[in-house]
């Protein structure tokens, strides 16, 4: 019984992660500061963990829909992914107007943010390239 303990409590902690916890993510896409519209299912924000190598772990994406007034939230998985880093990417199928976002493409250089545990707010301003 004795040995039991550690090993139980060691489960329990690989089980919490490393001061891990649910992240929540909702935010705006915005240009300059200012919101922006977008034509009905034609934007998307992706985010993909960043693994220990330092790379975006594309095999588990957690898509946002961005609603016509640029807001969007993270529904998919329960409305939360776990806290850590994730490379976020703007995905947008509009023919025009919005070639400013495809430099936060996940094939341009998307933007790289940090989800603490609990909500999240995030926006992204087209007008800033760094994010």
């Amino acid at each position: 019984m004795k040995r039991l303990l550690p090993v139980v409590a060691g489960v329990a902690l690989l089980a919490a992660g490393c001061g891990g916890g649910m992240a929540k993510v909702k935010g705006q896409i915005v240009d300059g500061g200012q919101p922006l519209t977008f034509p009905s299912n034609t934007a998307s924000v992706q985010l993909s963990p960043i693994g220990e190598d330092g790379k975006a772990d594309m095999s588990k994406v957690y898509g946002c829909v961005v609603n016509g007034d640029g807001s969007f939230e993270l529904l998919a998985s329960g409305g939360e992914v776990p806290a850590g880093k994730y490379q976020v990417s703007v995905e947008i199928t509009a023919k025009q107007g919005f070639e400013r976002a495809k430099q936060f493409s996940a094939s341009a250089k998307p933007l790289v943010r940090e989800f603490k545990s609990g909500p999240n707010e995030l926006v992204i301003d087209l007008s800033k390239p760094e994010g």
